[in-house]
This record gives C-alpha cells, structure tokens and sequence, in this order.
C-alpha cells in the first residue's frame, strides 16, 4: 500500500461527491481509471466504482521475434507492477471512498451465473501496436474479465485464445451528428453511462480515443465528461474530431492525455508531442487537466529498431507556449489562449479528477 496515494484519495473523496481516479501503473501509458458509478448500481455491485485497466504493460520488456529484432523497455519499473498490485490499489480507492457501514467487496471474486465480477470491472485497449497490447501482461489477468478493444487490437486478442468476452470500440464518422447513438456502445459488459469512442486520424499511429462518463451532477441534471487520449498526437482537421466536438449532446472535456515528448521514425515525426498536443487543447476548448501520457522516454534496441531511427526527443509545455507565440507574431488574428494545466501524475500515484 501506498502510503501518500492512500492519504491523497483520502483527503480528496470525502466528503465530496466521488469523481473520476487516474492513477498510473507504469510511469507511461498504462492506466487504472476509476468511475463513480451511479447509487443504485454501487449498492447493487458493493463497490463505489467502475474500475478499467487501460493498455497494461506491466511484465518484463516488448519484442518481436526476439530482442535482437524489436525490443523496447520502459524507463523505469511499473509501480503497480501485477494483477495483484491493481487488486490492492482499487482496495484502496474502495476503501477511501466508501461509507464505514459499507461492505468492502472490492477485492472478491464472484464467478456466479451472472458472470465474472471481481475488482477489476473491464480491461480497455486503444491501439494495437506491442507497447500498447502487451501480451505477456495481458496473459496475467482472468480470461474472465471483459475486454474492450479496437478491431484491430481484437483481431490479435482473438489469435491469443485467453479472453472470452471482447466487445468492439466503434469508430465515430465524420459525419456523426450524436455520439451516443445506440450503435457506436461497444455494449457487452461496458454500461451505458461509459461510452470509449475512436477518432481516427491522419494516420493509423495519429487518433484521439474519447472516452464519455454520462451521469447526474449535483442539480440531478444529466451531464456527459469526456476524456481525450491521443498518445501520438494527430492532426487538427482529422473529420471525426470535429464531429465529436460538434456532436450532440454537448461534452465537458474534463481532461486530455497527450505526451510532451516527439518522435521520430526515418526523420518522420509520428508523435507530435507539447507543441502538438497544445494545438489539440487549443482546438477542443481546453480541458480542465492536461495529463502526460505515453510520455516517458522508451529504450529501443534490436536490429529494426535502429533501422527505423526511433529516437524521442523531450519538450515541455514552456517551450511549445513559446513556439506557439513565436508563430503568432505578426498574424494580428491570433488572440492569446490561457495557459494549460499540466499535471504530471508520477509513476504508482493517482489522481481525482475535480470538475
């Protein structure tokens, strides 16, 4: 246990209405997010919160063929390093969320006709490149546990032979005029107040995945929050992002996890990092946290990977603010935009999203 996390969630949930957690499980990508359920559906399931493990890559290195080939590391050791680390850490956030009097069934596993029902309410995977489905962490959690997943990344799944219950993210059209239209829910075992949406973008590297949290605020009025995950960056004239940021009902964008960092592959960038991800902030209005993610420096070796010349190159958001006033001189129409909230979220600590 955590000690500083577990005082940080005690601090922020009570007594305030509960909000979405962020906590980071390896420094980079790998994410369990944490979403208040509705009252009736949290007595019903005995826990405060609907809990996601976003893209884990927790075990050991990614490679293809063999380390000599396609071989990348992370920086630094994953902080919730196993299936039983993710177990404890939403023990904690039940635990600090939950009224004395409550059950704490957080940590069970109930394996009843309805289903699997354990602490970990669903496992979601938004690309399909190794770093972002890696296979030999995924292997490590109940083939029982609901995954949802791109087409893509469900095609590989499938060849794997380990889930038994992997729902589709849909893809949002250009031309979409809602995004909760029926269809567009992976459905299965995702609720309906949880909506992952895929905007692509100018490349297959190059999309936002939104992920939309309908409930009631505190006048019993239904409001929808969004999350925006661009781990490369994409480009701003990309038609599904416009027709999400158009579409009905309108949105709150509560926070974007886009990296700092750039990449470059055969002198091409293909992770547009802070200069990138400050235009997307831009475009969508702002949000209300700018969370750095797949954004630590990764260590590639093997044959093809110093073929391809990946190399990350480290920025900040000051540097981007200047590039971006550097760009505006002369160009009268260019107004001022604020500054972004930027809030690192270390590897193993967690954050409360506050509207």
């Amino acid at each position: 246990m955590d000690a500083s996390r577990t005082a940080t969630l005690r601090a922020q949930l009570r007594p305030r209405a509960l909000r979405p957690i962020m906590t980071s499980l390896n420094g980079d990508n790998s994410w369990l997010m944490s979403f208040p359920r509705p009252v009736d559906e949290a007595v019903k399931a005995g826990k405060a919160y609907f809990h996601v493990v976003f893209e884990p890559w927790l075990a050991g290195a990614t490679s293809v063929l063999s380390s000599w080939f396609i071989y990348i590391t992370l920086s630094q050791p994953p902080a919730v390093g196993d299936v039983s680390a993710i177990k404890a850490l939403i023990r904690e956030i039940e635990d600090a969320a939950r009224d004395d009097s409550s059950k704490d069934e957080a940590g069970s596993e109930d394996r009843s006709e309805t289903g699997y029902r354990g602490a970990i309410d669903a496992i979601l995977l938004g690309f399909h490149y190794l770093d972002h489905l890696h296979e030999a962490t995924l292997r490590t959690f109940d083939k029982q546990i609901p995954v949802i997943a791109t087409p893509e990344a469900a095609k590989i799944l499938q060849t794997w032979g380990h889930f038994r219950n992997i729902a589709l993210i849909h893809d949002l059209p250009a031309s979409a005029k809602s995004w909760r239209s029926p269809e567009l829910h992976p459905g299965g075992n995702l609720p309906g107040w949880l909506t992952p949406l895929r905007l692509p973008g100018h490349a297959e590297l190059n999309f936002c995945l939104a992920i939309i949290w309908t409930h009631l605020d505190e006048a019993g009025v239904e409001t929808h929050e969004a999350l925006l995950n661009s781990p490369h960056g994409t480009r701003l004239d990309a038609g599904p992002l416009q027709a999400f940021l158009d579409a009905e009902p309108a949105t709150k964008k509560l926070a974007m996890l886009h990296g700092l960092k750039e990449s470059h592959t055969f002198g091409y960038m293909t992770t547009l990092g802070a200069k990138g991800g400050l235009a997307l902030h831009r475009k969508i209005g702002g949000a209300k946290y700018w969370i750095p993610s797949h954004h630590s420096t990764l260590n590639y070796a093997g044959v093809f990977m110093r073929l391809l010349r990946t190399v990350d190159t480290p920025r900040t958001l000051p540097w981007a603010l200047e590039e971006e006033e550097t760009g505006r001189k002369g160009d009268e129409s260019c107004g001022t935009g604020e500054e972004p909230r930027v809030v690192q979220v270390e590897n193993g600590a967690s954050l409360v999203l506050e509207l």
